[in-house]
Order: structure tokens, then sequence, then C-alpha cells
């Protein structure tokens, strides 16, 4: 089992002030332990838990207690509101 994983997030919404140096357009790529979930990333990455919305690993919908597997695909989306 490798000890870090490598994982491609792409921000949505206003997610991406919270991040320095963010490309929209290309995503950024994070170095994380093995057996780090949802919750830690976003930790990592500095977002506010409340500002996060939806997230999606390799194009399913996950909770922030799953655990992240290796070279995924992450996709975080702020949360919606409207009427």
């Amino acid at each position: 089992m490798p000890m870090t994983i490598q994982l491609s997030v792409k921000l949505y919404g206003t997610l991406d002030k919270w991040v320095p140096g963010y490309n929209p357009e290309t995503g950024c790529l994070v170095h994380m332990a093995a057996q780090s979930t949802v919750a830690d990333l976003i930790v990592h990455l500095g977002i506010p838990p409340r500002s996060v919305g939806i997230v999606s690993v390799n194009g399913r919908t996950v909770k922030k207690a799953d655990v992240l597997p290796d070279r995924a695909l992450v996709k975080v989306f702020h949360p919606i509101f409207g009427g």
C-alpha cells in the first residue's frame, strides 16, 4: 500500500479563493497520506468545511468521511442556494 496518494482536484463556484495559486482551467495536484478522507482534503486545501457542498470522486458523489483512492479526480462544489 502506498504511503501517499496523488489527487487531481477541481474546485467549482467560489472555492478557488481559498487556495492560493489555484488555476481553474487545470485544477491542482495534491499529495496526501494514504487513507486520507474527503474531510482531510478539505482541511488540507484550507477551505472552510461549511463552504463545501457536494464532493465527487471519479464521478461518484461521496461523503466527507469517505477515504480517497490514489490517483482520483476529486471535484469540490460550493453549496447551491436558491428557490
